[in-house]
């Protein structure tokens, strides 16, 4: 006697449909009594009748709820050699998650031999972000590593162009224009009178004008 297929670990998200397989061969030809038995293992057992949408056209099935943190959600019996059964959840959600295990019951011999095959369902919110973004935010994280902030690059001066015009100088201080005063008198000074040579020929040309 083995399974011929058994339930699977599975990730799905709030709002996903999912099936869980179970199926089971008896040893040799003799026709036996095979039963199914679909558990949910969890701790606290919650009311998940509300919960899971379960059809099983056709089949004898029933819900059952215990306080012992575990819950029956179906049985299936037939009479064969094999036995097989679809666990359908809809519209999961995230108080889903646990353990479903298919439970088989050999009434073969006048022993009742019970054999076991369970998977862990794992039901992720409806918003939350895709895998390679969560890792990829988890390997930021774990390698400490910041965003640099660089400031403002510093840009060349530009001779202006055609449209543009020179920008005034700044203004001179105080003892500066003082002295600037200074030079532009001592400028307009020597402009305005002749070296002493040539103020002395003038003299003479007036001197000699006069004599006339």
């Amino acid at each position: 006697a083995t399974f011929t297929e058994v339930p699977k670990d599975v990730t799905v998200r709030e709002g996903d449909d999912i099936e869980m397989p179970c199926a089971f061969r008896a040893s040799g030809s003799t026709s036996y009594s095979l039963e199914i038995q679909w558990w949910y293992l969890k701790e606290p057992a919650r009311e998940l009748a509300h919960e899971l949408a379960i059809s099983v056209p056709g089949s004898r099935s029933k819900v059952i709820h215990q306080r012992l943190g575990c819950a029956l959600l179906q049985t299936v019996r037939v009479q064969g050699n094999d036995i097989s059964h679809r666990l359908r959840l809809s519209g999961v959600r995230r108080q889903d998650e646990g353990v479903y295990q298919c439970r088989v019951a050999d009434y073969s011999d006048d022993e009742t031999q019970e054999h076991k095959a369970q998977a862990l369902l794992r039901v992720l919110s409806r918003f939350a972000p895709p895998d390679v973004q969560a890792a990829e935010a988890v390997s930021h994280i774990q390698s400490g590593v910041a965003p640099r902030r660089h400031g403002p690059v510093a840009r060349p001066t530009s001779p202006p162009g055609p449209g543009k015009r020179p920008q005034p100088p700044p203004p001179l201080a105080e003892g500066d224009t003082s002295a600037a005063t200074a030079t532009a008198s001592a400028a307009a000074a020597s402009s305005a009178s002749p070296p002493p040579g040539q103020a002395a020929i003038l003299r003479q040309q007036h001197g000699s004008g006069r004599a006339r």
